[in-house]
């Protein structure tokens, strides 16, 4: 069913985005406000409610892909260029939607707890003064003048300026507020009805298409003389999009609660709304969207090992989500291997930070403007390994 939006007009586009989490709103956002662009979202599922409203909303441009194995040879690259983009996008969002974006730009800290996460921090350092980008080297005990609470097995860490947050609950509830309202927007429950003609897929009314659903994107449905078929069928590339699941909690922020988001190997804490989010597992291959409770009292000891001040903490709730991912961790961003058809989906723990430079590379390539060589190398028809 539409819920909002206006038929095509003969002087432009209408574009069709298939899902409607951080990456497809933001897309709407781009193309909507910015771009005069009129839009359809389709989605099977509540608008922003997959692993969009399941993120903690970390935006980690340094800790995420500064010095990290087997990435992408170019993602750092495109998150620092995204993360310097949020700013403006969070003020546009609550300008558009007048609801608060939820951005936050504290600095995030990256800590040591044992030698192996010392060595990686470390590494970060290195790469961030090669190239010039603002960090700080800390003791252990600069750590705990930031922030007290944290445990005195603590033995140093990094101060990001890059890495920040926002909160991302607060960020897709005011997309979608700002979308609602606009008249160049239209919201369809349910698949979107592509087909395949003349060795073309179509969809009635829209050109081009984007396909943005997350660890789905794969199997979205053509329909082609009556039967259906994925849409990896039409591009073989789609098929290295899988799904990583995850696990995570938050507990009631009470006295010595940080302040800020904190990062220690696989665990983060992250303040959000009176609350504390515990973070997180990375279950490559598996969907899940019900939490475990040895999971997460296992994630809940490793958060209070990292801050004691959270032993007494009340949970406040427990949640599962899943994350697509690609071989080489980066996403696929661009036109595939069928004319017309492009996607937007594969951004692994990325999909808060990467939204904005996500939108304005699909939308200069479908609207034929130069979207740069940056964006070229996260085609999907790039070479995608996990050495890359």
């Amino acid at each position: 069913m539409i819920r909002a939006g206006s038929r095509n007009s003969s002087s432009q586009p209408r574009v069709a985005i298939i899902g409607a989490g951080i990456i497809g709103l933001s897309l709407a956002f781009e193309l909507a406000f910015r771009r005069g662009t009129q839009v359809t979202l389709f989605d099977t599922r509540a608008c922003g409610r997959g692993a969009s409203w399941a993120a903690a909303g970390m935006i980690a441009p340094a800790f995420e892909a500064a010095a990290e194995a087997g990435v992408h040879p170019r993602l750092f690259d495109l998150c620092l260029e995204s993360a310097n983009l949020w700013p403006d996008f969070a003020a546009e969002i609550e300008r558009a939607s007048g609801l608060p974006s939820g951005f936050e730009p504290a600095p995030a800290l990256a800590v040591a707890m044992e030698a192996g996460e010392a060595a990686h921090l470390a590494a970060i350092g290195r790469v961030l003064a090669a190239r010039g980008v603002a960090h700080r080297a800390l003791s252990g005990e600069d750590v705990r003048r930031l922030e007290p609470a944290l445990s005195g097995e603590v033995l140093g860490g990094l101060e990001l300026e890059t890495d920040t947050r926002v909160d991302n609950r607060r960020t897709v509830t005011a997309l979608l507020a700002a979308l609602m309202a606009n008249p160049r927007v239209s919201f369809v429950d349910g698949p979107a009805p592509l087909r395949s003609s003349g060795g073309r897929i179509v969809l009635e009314g829209h050109d081009p298409v984007i396909a943005a659903a997350g660890w789905e994107t794969s199997v979205i449905k053509v329909e082609e003389q009556g039967a259906l078929y994925s849409l990896v069928n039409w591009d073989t590339a789609l098929d290295d999009i899988d799904c990583h699941g995850g696990q995570m909690l938050s507990v009631a922020a009470g006295e010595g609660a940080p302040q800020r988001v904190v990062r220690a190997g696989h665990v983060y804490l992250v303040p959000r709304g009176g609350q504390v989010v515990i973070g997180a597992t990375m279950e490559t291959g598996r969907v899940i969207d019900t939490p475990e409770d040895e999971v997460i009292e296992a994630l809940r000891a490793e958060g209070v090992k990292l801050c004691p001040a959270l032993a007494g903490a009340l949970v406040t709730e427990r949640w599962a989500g899943v994350r697509p991912g690609t071989p080489d961790h980066a996403p696929f961003i661009g036109e595939t291997a069928a004319p017309g058809v492009y996607v937007a989906a594969g951004h692994y723990r990325n999909g808060i930070l990467l939204a904005p430079v996500t939108a304005q590379i699909i939308a200069d390539q479908i609207l034929g403007q130069d979207a740069g060589a940056l964006a070229a190398t996260f085609t999907p028809r790039r070479a995608c390994s996990a050495t890359a």
